[in-house]
């Protein structure tokens, strides 16, 4: 009884080890080849309703909420590298774009102008971002749209 248990034990452990071996192999190589980011870089966006068309955000503007943000690293010609995301009830989003290898990288970041606006600031902010120094600190980055008449 006990050499049949052995025998079954040790051809299904051997099995479940290799396939546990190669599994993790393959996950270990994935990550380290570029899977994971070494520098994130983080900033907040702000979409706001500029009521008197000034391209300053003054009190009393409304927010504007579901206003696609977008980033691209112009220096490395990669398009929408942070994703594209979508400001909340406030009008605002956190940006957490990652940086493969802490490359040098120039971003832009810019709106998909929702119907019946148009900007009243900057189309495209220009970023270059210092991975170190974004670490305590999140800058906002506005954008200002007036309804169109």
């Amino acid at each position: 009884m006990s050499r049949l248990l052995e025998f079954l034990l040790g051809s299904l452990l051997i099995p479940v080890f290799t396939v546990a071996l190669v599994f993790f192999s393959s996950l270990h190589y994935i990550l380290k080849t570029g899977g994971v980011a070494d520098c994130i870089w983080q900033g907040s966006v702000q979409a706001w309703a500029d009521s008197n068309g000034d391209g300053r955000l003054n009190p009393g503007e409304a927010s504007l909420r579901d206003v696609e943000i977008h980033v691209d690293d112009v220096r490395n010609q990669l398009v929408n590298v942070g994703w594209s995301a979508i400001t909340d009830e406030e009008g605002e989003v956190q940006l957490h774009v990652p940086v493969h290898e802490c490359a040098d990288t120039l971003f832009e970041i810019y709106v998909d102008i929702p119907q019946g606006y148009r900007l009243t600031t900057s189309s495209r902010i220009e970023v270059q971002p210092d991975n170190w120094e974004s670490l305590g600190t999140q800058p906002i980055y506005r954008f200002g749209l007036i309804a169109e008449p």
